[in-house]
């Protein structure tokens, strides 16, 4: 069996997501035994996990997830180097919960009453951050817009993660716009849908126009 490599950006990554365990162990003793861990689109929690799996269970499993994402990632990569881009996203799940912890946290003891803007800053910072990012992802498979036509033609994966970082730097400065001008989190949902899928639309609208420039 192939042994797999953890580096020390993996290592970092998932240590981080434990680190999320510390806010709430501060605090456990002063938390209610039941704490929000899922919001509704107005901003309210529709769902409760006991306080022991909010501080503890939920960094665990995030941590075990990214464990399992970087190797998954390391056997595809074949001993290859990471690369800057792709370290920057490996940070992003921990930061997330990290976040998202945090928000919980607060909203359970009385702090935050309604995290709606907190949920439209998230994914502002999250847009603008992959659309910085995505021009410089070179061909991989298992990060990117992966197609076969972007992971078979080098020219069509540059082309499409260049438009797709201009399209997500347009739509976190739209999610800043929506949550500055308080409007429902369905609307950033709507946006992400839109940003997420157009990129592949536009993928194979240039491969099939690079592919009839060439046969004409």
């Amino acid at each position: 069996m192939k042994r797999v490599r953890l580096t020390k950006t993996d290592l970092l990554s998932v240590g981080l997501c434990l680190v999320a365990i510390l806010p709430g162990l501060m605090v456990y003793s002063r938390l209610p035994d039941q704490i929000p861990t899922h919001f509704g689109l107005d901003g309210l929690p529709n769902g409760y996990s006991s306080r022991a799996f909010a501080v503890f269970g939920l960094p665990v499993s995030v941590a075990v997830t990214q464990l399992i994402y970087c190797i998954t990632t390391n056997l595809l990569r074949k001993g290859q180097e990471i690369r800057r881009a792709e370290k920057v996203i490996r940070f992003l799940l921990p930061v997330i919960l990290y976040v998202v912890e945090i928000v919980m946290l607060m909203y359970a003891m009385g702090k935050l009453t309604n995290i709606s803007t907190i949920g439209g800053a998230l994914m502002t910072v999250l847009f603008l951050v992959l659309g910085n990012y995505m021009p410089k992802v070179r061909r991989s498979t298992f990060f990117g817009i992966r197609t076969p036509h972007t992971l078979s033609n080098e020219e069509v994966w540059d082309k499409t993660h260049r438009f797709a970082g201009m399209l997500y730097v347009i739509a976190g400065i739209l999610c800043m716009i929506i949550t500055v001008t308080g409007l429902s989190l369905v609307t950033i949902l709507v946006l992400m849908a839109l940003t997420f899928l157009i990129p592949f639309l536009y993928s194979e609208i240039l491969y099939h126009r690079l592919k009839k420039n060439r046969t004409g």
